[in-house]
Order: C-alpha cells, then structure tokens, then sequence
C-alpha cells in the first residue's frame, strides 16, 4: 500500500490558518486505510526505547535493557527523572528515532520507513512548504512515540542551533482518547496560558511554526490508551549536516 494525502485538503485554507496563528490542525489528513495502517504499525511495534533527558544529555535506553532494570532500580531513575522536571525541561516517553536507523539501513521494509520514506518525497514536502509558506524546506526527519502513565514532556520551543528547522509536525494515530486522560499538545502564549490544547487524535496533522513554546501535558495514571504518533520537523539545508 502507498501513502498519500486525503483529496479533500484545502491547502490555500489551512496555510491562511498556519500564518494567521502560527499552526494548523489537519483532521482526516490521509485515507482511512492508510492511517489504519500506521496505527497497527505503531500499536504492534516492540521495539520502543524510553527517552529522557540527563542535565542536557538526551538519554535513549533500548527495550532490552530496560526489561532488565530491577523494579527498584526504574523507580529510582523514573523519580529522577520527575525531580529534574521540576524545574529543568524534561521529558519521559517511548520512542523509536525512524530518521537515524532509516540513515543506519536499519528496517526498512517497516510501515514505519515506509511512511517515512513517503514523508520526505515530493507529494508531502510541497504541501508542506504551501501551508507553511517556508518554500526552502527541503527534508523531514521522523520519529514514532509513544506516551504511556506518567509520561510528558515539559515546555520548549524546539529553536535548536544547527538544526534548520522551520516547523514541527505531529501525525496523530491515537484513537478514542478521552480528555481527562491528559497528553495534550498544549501552545502556550507569552504569560504561560494554554492558548490552544490540541487533543490525541487519530488520523490528524499538527504543523507547528518554529520557535514557539508548547509542551505535552502528562498522561494520566488511569489512562488506558497508549498516545500514539509519528513526529519531527520540517528542516531547510543539507539532509546530511
């Protein structure tokens, strides 16, 4: 099966939106049969890492060496993790990084990659650059995540030196999600006010104007759903920097 937009998009619309506001929100952004496939691709996926942040070092455990962490010892670090949140940005979620192994030659016959390799061609990069307006995207990267209990993460605005990003983007897959579960996309003004809150969904676009502050609010210990998504950014320049 091969990934494509939905038809029905009203590009000139959504970019009127994305400058008056500085982001847009794309329901029914793919045909339901190629979003059902990403969400079995996501849901059945087994090889999640668990990622965090270690006073500015990103931290990327691989599945296996969590599952041999003693109890004691992923409490300890899971309440080290919260305390630096306090007051230092932070995050906690699962999370596969598609752009590098792709890079690495690694599964590349996944769904996944195969969204992946969809992402970074013609069809998705011009609709991206007409509802940004930023005609000099010239590549995405992507990763798969996964927030389950517990997870978040906490206010930036994903300004990185040497990245060139101009957007970020969130392609949901995350049926039935209730509000009081939590996991928000929040878009947070200058006073620290939650000027919009953009709820887990399934089949639905979030295009982000970069620099602008937003977080993911924590997922609710009585959650029972996981929250779904593949995301990255819109990036100008060299694929290869």
């Amino acid at each position: 099966m091969s990934f494509a937009l939905s038809a029905a998009l009203d590009t000139t619309a959504l970019a009127g939106h994305f400058a008056d506001h500085g982001y847009v929100s794309i329901a029914s952004v793919l045909p339901e049969e190629n979003a059902r496939r990403m969400y079995k691709a996501l849901n059945e996926f087994a090889s999640w890492n668990m990622v965090f942040n270690n006073r500015g070092r990103h931290v990327d455990l691989p599945a296996a060496q969590i599952h041999a962490m003693l109890p004691q010892k992923l409490h300890e670090l899971q309440t080290a993790i919260y305390q630096q949140a306090s007051s230092e940005f932070q995050y906690l979620y699962d999370d596969y990084p598609i752009f590098d192994a792709h890079r690495e030659g690694r599964n590349r016959e996944h769904a996944l990659h195969k969204f992946y390799e969809w992402l970074d061609d013609q069809e998705f990069l011009d609709f991206a650059r007409k509802v940004t307006g930023f005609d000099d995207i010239s590549f995405v990267d992507a990763q798969a995540t996964r927030y389950r209990p517990g997870h978040f993460l906490t206010t930036h605005d994903d300004d990185q030196q040497d990245k060139n990003r101009r957007a970020a983007y969130v392609f949901n897959f995350t049926p039935e999600w209730l509000p009081d579960w939590g996991g928000y996309l929040q878009l947070l003004d200058d006073e620290g006010h939650v000027r919009r809150g953009l709820r887990p969904a399934f089949n639905v676009l979030n295009l982000l104007a970069v620099p602008q502050r937003h977080n993911v609010s924590i997922v609710a210990p009585f959650c029972t759903r996981s929250r779904l998504s593949i995301t990255g950014w819109l990036r100008y320049g060299d694929k290869q920097a």
